[in-house]
């Protein structure tokens, strides 16, 4: 073992001793390799949870799995027993106090008398002929 060569001969000699900018960029690779890896894992791991809960939902499902669930409710429903006779009344008299509190509403959006409008419209010629006058007006002001 005398050909010369030692330990120092293997290594490349001495140490160089690293730059304090090269020791921040090997520090700067180290914590960006790392994040990458956990943005990577967390990212997956959130796939596969998405994945696991929309399987779970049968709203999300087409075709078959969702006419299946649709005749399983159903028949679930045709089969439970009937509201009592007053929670019954008391759901028809809540509609109807509401029918009375919003029906000036509802008229005024159709006018007094809904068919005698059309009927004056069709009168004076067809219903299109009038839209499209409307239409053409519409325009003009515009």
């Amino acid at each position: 073992m005398s050909d010369g060569l030692t330990d120092d001969g293997l290594t490349g000699g001495e140490a160089r001793e690293l730059s304090p900018l090269q020791i921040f960029f090997f520090k700067v690779g180290i914590v960006t390799a790392a994040v990458v890896v956990i943005l990577y894992a967390s990212g997956y791991f959130l796939e596969a949870f998405i994945a696991r809960q929309s399987e779970q939902l049968s709203m999300l499902k087409g075709g078959p799995a969702f006419w299946s669930m649709m005749e399983y409710k159903l028949y679930r429903s045709a089969d439970s027993p009937d509201m009592p006779p007053e929670q019954k009344k008391k759901i028809i008299d809540a509609l109807h106090r509401l029918s009375v509190k919003h029906k000036p509403f509802v008229d005024a959006l159709e006018g007094d008398n809904p068919a005698d409008a059309r009927d004056d419209s069709l009168k004076s010629g067809s219903l299109a002929t009038s839209r499209n006058s409307a239409a053409i007006m519409a325009r003009t002001i515009i």
